[in-house]
């Protein structure tokens, strides 16, 4: 008898270490979640920051180019000539081609963030961009 009750113990204790092991993983994938969901709301927070800039840019660019036009309308004088707001101008088109590139880098971190790396094609096919000793790698 004294046989069965060996097994039951070995059992026992393979058993509570398995839970043991499991609990262990658990914890690292806790771990491991909480580190990439600190890091999603980095890039979100950066992201974010990058848009406000864009709207205060556009923002700006627009109040320019309507005080510029309205001192164009109102001037009675024939002194403004073809072309000399120019340089205004194209600093206010410049700063919304900044604000896009803004918006698109954010948007393209929102992307990042929910379908992982884009995966350029190339001649043989798409390239892997996980790197070297990372899962997807052959």
């Amino acid at each position: 008898m004294g046989d069965g009750s060996e097994d039951r113990e070995a059992d026992l204790a393979r058993r509570e270490a398995e839970v043991a092991r499991r609990e262990s993983a658990v914890t690292a994938r806790e771990h491991a979640l909480a580190e990439r969901m600190e890091a999603a709301e980095a890039i979100l927070a950066v992201a974010d920051e990058r848009d406000s800039r864009a709207d205060l840019r556009d923002a700006a660019a627009d109040q320019r180019e309507r005080e510029l036009d309205r001192a164009r309308l109102l001037d009675q004088t024939d002194a403004v000539e073809y072309g000399d707001d120019w340089p205004e101008r194209r600093a206010a088109g410049l700063d919304r081609v900044h604000s896009k590139e803004d918006r698109e880098a954010s948007h393209d971190d929102r992307i990042q963030l929910t379908e992982g790396p884009q995966r350029p094609e190339g001649p043989e096919g798409p390239e892997d961009v996980t790197g070297p000793g990372r899962p997807g790698r052959s």
